[in-house]
C-alpha cells in the first residue's frame, strides 16, 4: 500500500490553513512515514501468525518491531507533537481561510479538496 496519496490528501486540506511550507513538507513526511511503520507492523505481525515462530525467529521479530517500529514511529510522532499546536492555532483562527469563511461561505471547497 502506498501512504502517500493518504497522507498528501490531508496535507493538502491543511494548507487552507497553514501557509508555511516547510511545515506542512515536515507534516507530509511524518505522516507518511508513520502509516508506513504500521502499515510495516501489521503486516509483520500477520505474516509471524501465520505459523508458530522458532525462538530466533521471534526474538528477530521483536527487534524488528523495536528498530522499524516503535523507535521509528516515536521519531515521527515527537515531530508530530511539535508541529500540531500551530497547526491547531491556524485552523481555529477566525480570520484564517477556514470553512464558513468569507472566502468560503458555505465550506465546500475543503470538501472538494
Amino acid at each position: 500500500m502506498n501512504e502517500e496519496p493518504a497522507a498528501r490528501s490531508l496535507v493538502d486540506q491543511l494548507k487552507a490553513f497553514v501557509p508555511d511550507q516547510a511545515l506542512t513538507g515536515r507534516m507530509h513526511a511524518d505522516l507518511t512515514d508513520a502509516l508506513e511503520a504500521c502499515n510495516w507492523f501489521v503486516s509483520a505481525v500477520g505474516t509471524a501468525a501465520e505459523r508458530p515462530l522458532t525462538r530466533d525467529e521471534l526474538e528477530s521479530l521483536l527487534v524488528d518491531i523495536e528498530v522499524n517500529m516503535l523507535q521509528h514511529l516515536a521519531h515521527h510522532l515527537d515531530s508530530l507533537r511539535r508541529d500540531m499546536p500551530a497547526v491547531l492555532d491556524a485552523i481555529a483562527e477566525p480570520d484564517g481561510n477556514e470553512a464558513g469563511s468569507a472566502a468560503d461561505p458555505d465550506g465546500t471547497d475543503l470538501a472538494k479538496a
